[in-house]
């Protein structure tokens, strides 16, 4: 089932060229629920942030192709529920391809350390680099000890890609 509906969003995005859904990429798909309340939750982004209206338009024409298999509706039921959404804040990046999007925006971040330790982090994303021989690589400012007292100079840190175990952008005010 997750395999046909995964067939469906593919040939939606392939039809969204030069429509409100262009651009957008899936993230994730989850399908919760019994067969009476079934519930299929889809994650989609843009290298820019996804709009209200995008998510909406991928929803309507996601739903096109899903009511129209008499199969799948079977194996689905006739009032699933159909939910198309953007990551929130405080959502963790899922895929490479986000980091570029949350440039120069503050991350809490959880990465391995050279001796396999986890470490957390919280810092300032200064740089991207997605093609790399280790699938990418990312550079972060630390942020600054705000306590008082006498402040030792911070430099940038360079992860790859791999080692990050969990990255989530921070909300600023």
């Amino acid at each position: 089932m997750q395999e046909r509906i995964n067939y469906y969003v593919q040939q939606v995005m392939d039809a969204s060229v030069g429509t409100k859904g262009e651009g957008a990429y899936l993230l994730d798909l989850k399908i919760k629920g019994p067969a009476s309340r079934r519930k299929i939750e889809l994650l989609f982004d843009t290298d820019t942030g996804i709009r209200i209206d995008q998510c909406a338009y991928l929803s309507r024409r996601l739903r096109e192709r899903l009511e129209a298999d008499e199969e799948l509706m079977g194996v689905l039921g006739e009032d699933f529920e159909l939910l198309v959404s953007s990551p929130g804040l405080g959502e963790p990046i899922l895929m490479a391809r986000q980091y570029s999007r949350h440039l120069n925006r503050l991350l809490q971040l959880t990465y391995t350390g050279d001796a396999g330790e986890p470490i957390e982090l919280k810092g300032r994303l200064l740089e991207v680099s997605l093609a790399d021989e280790r699938g990418g690589r990312i550079v972060i400012m630390p942020e600054k000890n705000k306590k008082g007292g006498r402040q030792t100079k911070v430099e940038s840190i360079t992860l790859y890609l791999d080692q990050v175990t969990r990255a989530v952008p921070e909300a600023e005010l």
